[in-house]
């Protein structure tokens, strides 16, 4: 072996042949190929797992309340705002505070669900006194799940849009009964999605996700009485 044919064998095990250009583009290709096609599959899981986190979350929330109404004579936390309002007498029967919050809504929100007004219950059982009373955050009782005829058909809590402050959904604010309040799409296939779905919290304790517009029409869920389950909205009296 001459010595030209040796520092020859020596270089090439020194530098093994490089990569063309052209060999890097079709991996870098190839690589955003599969990227494009299992970023959505990752997606669905990752809202999959969202969705069932907020069912959790709202099934602990739901428990909480009814624990809440087991020791005060059968009564939901009454109508009322600020500390007094039904997470805050609430939380020390569901526990974290942290389970009030869908993962999908915004990072720094403290509340994602709505609870049931039930005014179209009091509207027709409480005299004119009281019912202003109910409708000012002042009446002293919330309602009895007793009082409910239809409790796997009757909604305790659903999703709350983005931003919203109302801690009630009732029949007497906004277009009638606080549907603009209710984030009905919160599961879409997009943030923007309007053909999503909520989940629900039923007063005997079940939890549902359910199509956006389904839990207010044909039949309201929200409602208690039957003419207000199929009747449209009731306004202000």
């Amino acid at each position: 072996m001459t010595a030209i044919h040796f520092l020859s064998r020596r270089s090439n095990r020194r530098h093994p042949a490089a990569f063309t250009l052209i060999e890097l583009l079709v991996v870098i290709a190839i690589i955003a190929i599969l990227a494009g096609l299992l970023l959505p599959a990752l997606a669905g899981a990752k809202r999959k797992a969202n969705q069932i986190k907020c069912v959790n979350n709202l099934r602990q929330v739901s428990l909480g309340l009814q624990m809440y109404a087991d020791d005060f004579q059968g009564e939901y936390p009454a109508r009322r705002n600020s500390t007094n309002a039904w997470w805050g007498v609430g939380v020390k029967y569901f526990g974290n505070p942290k389970v009030l919050v869908c993962p999908t809504d915004f990072l720094f929100s403290s509340r994602s669900y709505i609870i049931n007004g039930w005014y179209d219950y009091f509207s027709t059982t409480l005299s004119a006194a009281d019912l202003a009373r109910f409708t000012n955050h002042q009446y002293d009782h919330g309602m009895k799940a007793s009082n409910v005829p239809r409790p796997s058909d009757t909604i305790l809590l659903g999703e709350l849009r983005r931003g919203s402050p109302h801690a009630h959904m009732d029949f007497f604010q906004g277009s009638g009964n606080d549907i603009e309040e209710i984030d009905q799409s919160r599961h879409g296939a997009s943030p923007a999605a309007v053909n999503g779905s909520s989940n629900y919290a039923f007063v005997d304790g079940s939890v549902r996700l359910i199509r956006a517009g389904l839990a207010t029409s044909p039949e309201n869920l929200w409602a208690v009485r039957e003419d207000w389950r199929t009747g449209p909205p009731k306004a202000t009296p």
